[in-house]
């Protein structure tokens, strides 16, 4: 991406040095730029492990548009709280938000798939969410907990598949904002991490 592919409303984001690294270099376009190749991949392993990817496509400019959007947010969180990092719970919460808003999974042909892929944003969307849950978890206490394929258990268990299964609905039903998920990431996190230190 070059900075001509920003479009204007959101070319601060990489103008104003809201994104910087470490040694104060501004990152913004690069940070921006991978984390929408990052989406683009992680949406593409989920559509081929449901096999999926025959029948839906990622559209770039829905996808690129939610990844601007997220950023968007990210900036005015940075900017208000003036903090240099961003705390994963809330990378989550925006990042699912704004996938989910601008729906950038789109179906080539719904007659073609199953009846429960209709709404395919929030049903891959809800497994999205779920992995990186599951992965931060992983990353927290594989030093300390003694299970092997720790991420594929997680979200296999009959638990987890109920707690997604609500996420789908809630998805496709209920109201929800950036923050309300934040606040749902955090209890879930919470109950897990409490869980994992006693055990």
């Amino acid at each position: 991406m070059t900075d001509s592919s920003f479009p204007k409303s959101y070319r601060h984001l990489i103008t104003d040095e809201i994104f910087l690294d470490d040694t104060g270099k501004n990152i913004a376009e690069e940070l921006i730029s991978s984390r929408c190749v990052d989406a683009f991949k992680n949406i593409q392993l989920l559509l081929e492990k449901y096999g999926l990817e025959e029948y839906c496509t990622v559209e770039p400019e829905l996808l690129w548009r939610a990844v601007l959007d997220y950023f968007e947010d990210i900036a005015r969180l940075k900017t208000f709280h003036r903090h240099k990092h961003v705390q994963t719970d809330k990378i989550y919460a925006y990042e699912t938000f704004w996938y989910l808003r601008n729906h950038p999974i789109q179906i080539n042909g719904a007659d073609m798939v199953s009846q429960c892929y209709v709404h395919i944003n929030e049903y891959l969307f809800s497994y999205w969410l779920i992995k990186k849950m599951a992965t931060e978890l992983d990353s927290k206490f594989s030093s300390n907990i003694q299970i092997d394929n720790f991420i594929e258990k997680f979200e296999n268990h009959d638990l987890v598949i109920g707690f997604r299964e609500k996420l789908y609905y809630t998805f496709r039903y209920r109201p929800y904002t950036q923050q309300s998920l934040l606040l749902m990431i955090e209890g879930f996190m919470t109950a897990a991490e409490f869980t994992l230190e006693i055990s």
